[in-house]
């Protein structure tokens, strides 16, 4: 059971990820819709491979690849998710920098078979930030369509939830006893899997009452 909170949840959360989005699909088909279930199918691959994998520096390097494609992902569905101009600039930015964090870290350090807490935690800081743009254009911009109707809500509220605990556990984890640090990373998986619940269980009743 505790090889399964470390290993499995994780691969298994995403293949939800990809099921809830394949879901809403069939009702409104997107572009970044698209792009985000692609992202996870793949994710699915990577992260099964780094959890089981014996070989230490193949696990690093899929991690690496896994967090690069990540930032890469979230940042062009939330620039095509947030409505103002100045908050796509925002998305620009900080992808900009995570993109010279990892450049440097990865490439020019040669730290690509290392993991670097640092570099994950200015990645889960960095979503956070775009859920906070999203929100706030909710707030700001109240259509007819019941908010708790729309797939989008759900999926950035599930994001939230496991980004904003995430940064907190990765940002200290170095500073951890060794001994805890599963612990931890089974604590990171069990969120994953709460937030990916709760997607798929508002894509099936969004799919039901057919609001998309």
């Amino acid at each position: 059971m505790k090889d399964f909170f470390k290993n499995g949840l994780e691969p298994l959360s995403y293949l939800i990820y990809a099921i809830s989005i394949f879901i809403m699909l069939r009702r409104n088909k997107s572009v970044r819709r698209e792009v985000l279930f692609v992202f996870y199918l793949i994710a699915i691959v990577i992260i099964w491979v780094a959890c089981y994998t014996t070989n230490i520096k193949l696990n690093r390097l899929l991690y690496n690849v896994y967090f690069f494609l990540t930032v890469g992902v979230f940042s062009y569905y939330f620039k095509s998710l947030v409505i103002r101009r100045f908050k796509k600039y925002i998305v620009n930015i900080l992808l900009v920098i995570n993109l010279v964090v990892f450049i440097n870290t990865a490439i020019i350090s040669l730290q690509h078979f290392e993991i670097n807490n640092y570099f994950y935690a200015i990645t889960y800081l960095t979503i956070v930030i775009y859920t906070l743009l999203y929100f706030d254009d909710v707030l700001k911009n109240v259509s007819e369509l019941k908010l708790l109707h729309q797939f989008d809500f759900w999926l950035v509220s599930g994001y939230l939830l496991y980004f904003l605990s995430c940064f907190f556990i990765i940002f200290f984890y170095e500073n951890i006893d060794i001994n805890l640090r599963a612990t931890l990373w089974s604590l990171q998986n069990i969120i994953l899997f709460l937030s990916s619940v709760l997607t798929i269980s508002a894509s099936i009743w969004i799919y039901r009452k057919k609001y998309y």
